[in-house]
């Protein structure tokens, strides 16, 4: 297909587009020359990257909005941590360009550098919890500040409740009923002293807490357990890794070798699994859930693993194929078609060494690992992958330390979106001309209109990634009676689909994903 050519299939489509989806396509246009260009014949196996382009700050967090933009945090605009920070709201549908991008100034007095976040089902704000704070001008200490990033209105605004403890790297998990749960966290660091400044030691926030809808605070003080997500457990208190489970529960996979489950009624509980052993694991590898009640996790040793919560028992642990290489500080996105792109790491941590530029696609059918394209630059500490509504991948950040400071990201093009010859060409893509409007309830009929025949229909939930971790992501696929209008069953329960908003993926005969609408079940 020649530019010419999908300059005017744009044209035709944007007849009867609406306006966003319209600014997605031509921002598709945009990049559509690099990627072609930089595409092979073996795009429609392994995808394949856009050009490096320069962020304003380095995404150590990045959060889908509604609206469809990224809100991004972590440093400054020199690319460092500090409490004079800044937050960055990125368009996709307007490109690459620094003209994409707004940076606004934190005004809250809050340094959100390493905070635990996720969406408000009810409003689509960003909710961001603790922090890092200065103490006796020393960093990464924690803070209690809760703050919420309003799209409407693209502010940042601190509350005025705050968390009984302090928190730095933890994890918040939105539960069924639209409340948030936030677990792990550092308070105190160690420091050894010296003549002007005081030591202190290190300490830790074991004792879960609840985010009412209404926006109190309790806590959970019969749930505290150093080992689920405190100071053992091979570092538990870094960025838990937890989900809501099938059964309504939270479901914590140890960085190490355990399990928890944690249940919020009244002061809180923690089980530890009794048979669960997900092999060795390492606080900088990552997890994700990549369909309902089903985790993918990355352990010691290039070895990855299936965690099965589905059933009522104990999870089942799997063995999931061998990666090509370790990758401590890399990324699991799960993409539009429920295949999961693992990019970026380093064999060695936070350093060049044994560091790679390739990426790989697992497949959840097969279990299979195959390699994928490869990367311009490294992504390792504090570098993000998210998916975005037209399918791509957004890779950026890593630095603030690190051997790089990446003020930058690219685009990884999925194999999907590419035409199967083997020219290296994106292929066309089906429309969405019609999708709920209003909320979507649970096992709820709605219908979805294409310009082509619906072969498939996917569902994701928006991402929140920081650090390498996704709390948020579930993925939903359902292949319908084929036609332009299609009816479809929405998720049965708010256990296995938690209140907030998801991407709907329309696909063709080609295999061939849609831009995806953003909806809302709740």
């Amino acid at each position: 297909m020649t530019i010419k050519q999908f300059i005017r299939v744009i044209f035709l489509k944007s007849l009867t587009q609406g306006f966003i989806a319209v600014l997605a396509l031509l921002a598709v246009l945009q990049s559509y020359s690099s990627v072609a260009s930089a595409a092979n014949s073996s795009a429609h196996i392994k995808g394949a990257f856009g050009p490096l382009h320069n962020w304003p700050i380095i995404p150590i967090a990045m959060m889908l909005m509604p609206d469809g933009r990224v809100f991004a945090y972590g440093t400054n605009t020199a690319g460092a941590q500090g409490a004079t920070m800044y937050y960055a709201i990125w368009n996709p549908s307007l490109g690459t360009d620094i003209s994409a991008f707004s940076v606004l100034p934190n005004t809250t007095n809050t340094d959100i550098f390493c905070a635990g976040h996720a969406l408000i089902p009810a409003t689509g704000q960003a909710l961001i919890l603790g922090g890092d704070a200065l103490v006796n001008g020393l960093r990464n200490y924690a803070n209690s500040d809760v703050n919420i990033f309003d799209p409407t209105i693209d502010t940042l605004m601190r509350q005025p409740q705050q968390m009984a403890y302090k928190r730095w790297y933890a994890t918040s998990v939105t539960m069924p009923n639209g409340e948030h749960v936030v677990l792990g966290g550092r308070n105190d660091r160690f420091y050894a002293g010296s003549a002007t400044k005081p030591a202190t030691a290190a300490s830790y926030s074991p004792i879960p807490e609840v985010r009412a809808i209404d926006g109190s605070w309790r806590s959970l003080p019969t749930a505290a357990n150093d080992y689920a997500y405190g100071a053992l457990g091979g570092a538990s208190w870094y960025y838990p890794r937890a989900w809501v489970n099938p059964q309504g529960t939270i479901f914590i996979l140890s960085h190490y070798d355990a399990a928890y489950k944690l249940d919020i009624a009244n002061t809180g509980t923690v089980t530890k699994y009794k048979t669960t052993k997900p092999k060795s694991g390492r606080w900088e590898l990552p997890s994700v859930m990549y369909a309902p009640g089903q985790i993918l996790s990355l352990r010691r040793n290039r070895t990855a693993v299936t965690v099965n919560i589905n059933g009522n028992g104990d999870p089942i642990v799997s063995l999931a194929g061998t990666p090509s290489v370790e990758r401590l500080y890399g990324s699991a996105t799960v993409l539009a078609d429920g295949k999961v792109w693992i990019n970026g790491g380093s064999s060695s941590g936070n350093s060049l060494t044994g560091a790679t530029l390739t990426s790989e696609l697992w497949n959840p059918v097969t279990k299979a690992w195959s390699m994928a394209a490869s990367a311009s630059t490294y992504r390792l500490y504090h570098s993000t992958s998210l998916l975005l509504p037209d399918g791509t991948v957004i890779t950026g950040g890593g630095g603030a330390p690190g051997p790089i400071k990446q003020l930058n990201g690219e685009i990884y093009y999925p194999p999907y979106l590419f035409k199967k010859d083997g020219s290296g060409q994106l292929d066309f893509r089906p429309e969405i001309i019609d999708a709920p409007t209003t909320i979507v309830g649970w096992n709820e009929d709605f219908s979805v209109e294409s310009d082509e025949v619906i072969h498939r229909v996917t569902l994701l939930r928006v991402g929140a990634v920081t650090h390498n971790n996704d709390a948020e992501a579930r993925f939903f696929s359902t292949v319908p009676i084929k036609n332009k209008i299609v009816t479809l069953r929405s998720p049965a329960n708010a256990n296995i689909a938690p209140p907030g908003y998801y991407m709907l993926f329309v696909w063709n005969s080609a295999g061939v994903p849609s831009v995806a609408r953003i909806i809302r079940i709740g």
